[in-house]
């Protein structure tokens, strides 16, 4: 299953902003939000704001991040 969650977040990557990858890639690999809006400058509610609209854009994809 780690295989399919990585091509998964791959190719969603591809559909994203560079911010929104940017978020993605350091949620996924362990970051905080909120020291993902600290790196970036933006409080974690908007994290939270970048990542759910990620979520919601990767349910039409079927993509499956993070449990």
């Amino acid at each position: 299953q780690g295989v399919e969650n990585k091509i998964d977040v791959e190719r969603a990557m591809g559909r994203l902003s560079r911010r929104e990858a940017a978020v993605l890639y350091l949620w996924v690999t362990g970051y905080s939000q909120a020291e993902i809006g600290e790196m970036m400058g933006v409080t974690h509610q908007r994290i939270s704001q970048i990542l759910e609209n990620i979520c919601k854009s990767s349910e039409k994809l079927d993509v499956n991040y993070r449990d």
